[in-house]
């Protein structure tokens, strides 16, 4: 088998690298990884809503193909995760609230969908904050996600379930959402490498109403950038032409926010990461911040607020069955005129076009995924960074006008802090750019290999 031992630690291409040589087969590799979840599980809560019976009868009919060389695709016998807050046929999907704790879907979501038809094997659903809203992982009903690189700190969220079950060994794919960073800084938390997909590049189907209008988009987590080219061929529309692998590009990059602190170990690990770039051959050019972080906090909170106010209406007795946070939102929201709707969308409008206009003279830009470190279990969010005082907002300052731009963007695991610690980068393109931000994430990995797997 592999070097890298027990099919839990596999890769995706390496286990269907290993299921093609006859070195295991996928119903060996999800009881390895089931294995797996009752070990680390419980001190992680990571997966919430398990599915070892519908794994196994999948793992077996993809075995089956295996034997005959037919399989459907790389993923083919993969075990995958699927986020709480995403529609997985005939389990549960509580969205991290009490709203939904009884809730079951009774369709996929057209990614997941497409994944099952692409012979991967959906295990469980993963752990995520009270309608998806939060920069850690925590609700009412499950608890709060453990970071597998130190169970006493968070992993952020809102994926905080999804970056724990792949850097523990749980799967080794992901499958969630990004509506400001969800996907992206857990990723940068946990060690993983994280895709956000550009609006619209994974059709969506079946699933909750949308909180904030067209900011959230699916998100891929894995341990190599080559495993997120393989979902992607799985689930995506045809994205832009990439550019040859070896080609330079031009890379905007900033990391300083005039009046928002950046951890040092942070600012370090961004600098090497430059110098990791320019010996790919790439140019990195310093650029002013291209976005005023308290605009794009508040469009967000504008559109967020309305969409969990139209959310939580449907139910009568919402405001006993939700946290505090969520119902200062929603009374927020139904405090908002249309005009001031109407308003907050021509400014999300006016703000891409004028983000857009980055890319006339750049590929791609480059900043830190996170502002800070990860931060104990039980908090939301880290009190301080880099000896000051930190906002609800203050370590998610450099994502969210991504999801507000409509770009694609990745996290990349960088140089660790001084106690192991994962810290990522944040590399953006434009719409349809997924492909080139995977091949230079993959490029990056080939030249400086990180710690796929947390010492959990």
């Amino acid at each position: 088998m592999s070097p890298t031992g027990a099919p839990w630690r596999l890769t995706a291409a390496e286990l269907a690298a290993a299921y093609a040589a006859g070195e295991t087969d996928p119903v060996a590799a999800l009881e390895s990884c089931l294995g797996r979840l009752d070990a680390v599980n419980g001190a992680l809560v990571a997966v919430v809503t398990p599915d070892a019976a519908g794994a196994r009868a999948a793992a077996a009919q993809s075995r089956a193909r295996w034997r005959r060389g037919a399989p459907l695709s790389d993923l083919d016998g993969v075990p995958v995760t699927i986020k709480d807050n995403l529609f997985v046929r005939g389990l549960r999907a509580t969205w991290g609230s009490r709203l939904y704790a009884d809730f079951v879907a009774p369709e996929d979501d057209l990614p997941v969908a497409r994944l099952r038809a692409a012979g991967a094997i959906i295990l469980g659903k993963t752990n995520t904050p009270e309608l998806s809203l939060a920069g850690f992982t925590s609700n009412a009903l499950f608890g709060s996600t453990a970071n597998p690189w130190d169970p006493r700190l968070s992993p952020g969220g809102s994926s905080g379930g999804a970056v724990a079950a792949v850097a523990a060994g749980i799967a080794p794919i992901a499958l969630a959402t990004d509506a400001g960073g969800s996907t992206r800084r857990p990723a940068s938390h946990a060690g993983c490498v994280g895709l956000k997909a550009s609006i619209g590049r994974i059709p969506r189907g079946a699933g909750f109403p949308a909180l904030t209008g067209d900011l959230q988009t699916i998100g891929v987590i894995a341990r190599s950038a080559e495993d997120l080219r393989s979902v992607m061929d799985c689930i995506a529309r045809p994205g832009r032409t990439a550019h040859a692998a070896g080609r330079s590009r031009l890379i905007g990059a900033f990391s300083d926010l005039p009046g928002w602190p950046l951890d040092g170990q942070v600012r370090r690990s961004y600098a090497q990461a430059i110098g990791h770039l320019e010996r790919l051959g790439h140019s990195v050019r310093t650029i002013p911040a291209p976005y005023d972080p308290d605009a794009v906090n508040a469009l967000f909170s504008t559109l967020a607020a309305a969409g969990v106010a139209r959310t939580v209406r449907r139910f009568s007795d919402w405001q006993q069955r939700v946290t505090a946070p969520i119902a200062a939102l929603a009374q927020t929201g139904a405090a908002l005129g249309a005009a001031d709707y109407v308003d907050a969308l021509d400014a999300v409008a006016a703000l891409r076009r004028r983000l857009e206009a980055l890319f006339e003279g750049l590929d791609m830009l480059l900043t830190p995924t996170a502002a800070a470190l990860p931060w104990p279990r039980e908090e939301p969010f880290p009190a301080t960074i880099d000896g000051q005082s930190a906002s609800a907002r203050a370590s998610a300052v450099f994502t969210t006008f991504v999801n507000l731009a409509g770009f694609a963007a990745i996290s990349v695991p960088a140089r660790p802090s001084a106690d192991g610690l994962p810290i990522g980068i944040q590399l953006v393109a434009p719409a349809g750019g997924e492909e080139d931000l995977i091949a230079l994430a993959q490029a990056l990995q080939q030249q400086s290999p990180w710690e796929q797997l947390a010492p959990l």
